[in-house]
């Protein structure tokens, strides 16, 4: 640094004979000086090395959770079984019987009347749509089988001692039911047999469980 400070002096003859020094050469000779020196602090280090400091920043990335997944749907609630149709049957005050055939129904006294093969009818054909309910007319012990001129057919053997018949019926109703309640489906009206075309139930009445008598006045009363 002694030679920033003497610069442009000196000992020896006095500079009266000199001429003064140039205020610009003296600024550009300081410059000069100067660049010969790296000072610390100003990029190299004190041993003259040069240090370069990097600083590594990280990338900011932002992570969103993804939203939670909707709730399932509700489950569908389960469709109630079909109630089955109930038949309303009552006994007709002052009759004997439930009338057999739960439903719209027409008959007449045809007792008697001429059939195929030299026979006559042994009981009461009660003209209803196919598939209507028929019932037990009295409550006993019930008995269902078919033959070939009855078709699907049924027996209830009373509790009153007398057994009822109905033939012709397109399914049954109750199989194997034992015994049943006056007014109970056992069958449904049809045309099984030999009344193909005609659905209707053909009705016996049987006292005492012996021979056919004509029911037509039991099925008045009661239907």
């Amino acid at each position: 640094m002694a030679v920033l400070a003497t610069a442009g002096m000196g000992e020896g003859p006095a500079d009266e004979d000199r001429p003064a020094a140039d205020p610009t050469e003296r600024f550009e000779l300081a410059s000069a000086v100067r660049d010969r020196f790296v000072f610390p602090g100003e990029g190299e280090s004190p041993s003259g090395t040069t240090t370069t400091t990097t600083l590594k920043v990280a990338p900011t990335t932002t992570t969103t959770a993804p939203p939670p997944p909707p709730p399932p749907p509700p489950e569908p609630e389960p469709e109630p079984e079909p109630e089955e149709a109930e038949v309303a049957v009552e006994r007709v005050p002052g009759a004997d019987i439930v009338c057999p055939v739960a439903g719209g129904v027409d008959f007449v006294d045809s007792w008697g009347a001429a059939r195929s093969g030299g026979r006559s009818h042994q009981g009461t054909d009660m003209m209803a749509d196919y598939g209507t309910p028929t019932v037990a007319p009295v409550s006993g012990t019930l008995e269902q089988h078919s033959s070939s001129a009855g078709g699907l057919a049924w027996y209830v053997h009373g509790d009153d001692g007398n057994t009822y018949y109905g033939a012709h019926l397109s399914s049954y109703e109750n199989q194997g039911a034992g015994w049943v309640e006056a007014g109970t489906v056992i069958g449904y009206v049809g045309d099984s047999g030999n009344a193909a075309g005609t659905p209707h139930l053909h009705f016996e009445y049987h006292p005492g469980g012996g021979s056919a008598v004509n029911p037509y006045s039991l099925v008045v009363a009661a239907c």
